[in-house]
């Protein structure tokens, strides 16, 4: 097994990745992938499609996040997202 420089990189990693979490206030899931080195946020409001933010440091995700969210997103007044709630489709009928 390796050690050494990796795994306390790693959980810096993990520890950024929970702060941004938390000023993310629920619009993104964010999580560090070690194998890649990779910051990585989903987004998850309302959107036609997945949208995937991936980025070197947690500074460059933040930026990438700001140009995907709505405007205003990180004020006070906005509530947390906290879940997406899920309507009925036609396709998948009412229950």
């Amino acid at each position: 097994m390796l050690t050494g420089k990796a795994e306390p990189a790693a959980e810096a990693a993990r520890r950024q990745v929970a702060e941004l979490q938390r000023r993310a206030r629920g619009w993104f899931y964010l999580m560090y992938s070690p194998y890649w080195r990779r910051h990585i946020a989903i987004y998850m409001g309302e959107c036609d499609h997945g949208i995937i933010l991936q980025a070197n440091s947690p500074d460059e995700l933040w930026h990438l996040m700001n140009g995907v969210a709505p405007p205003g997103w990180q004020t006070e007044g906005l509530p947390h997202l906290s879940r997406r709630s899920v309507l009925p489709s036609p396709q998948r009928g009412r229950g």
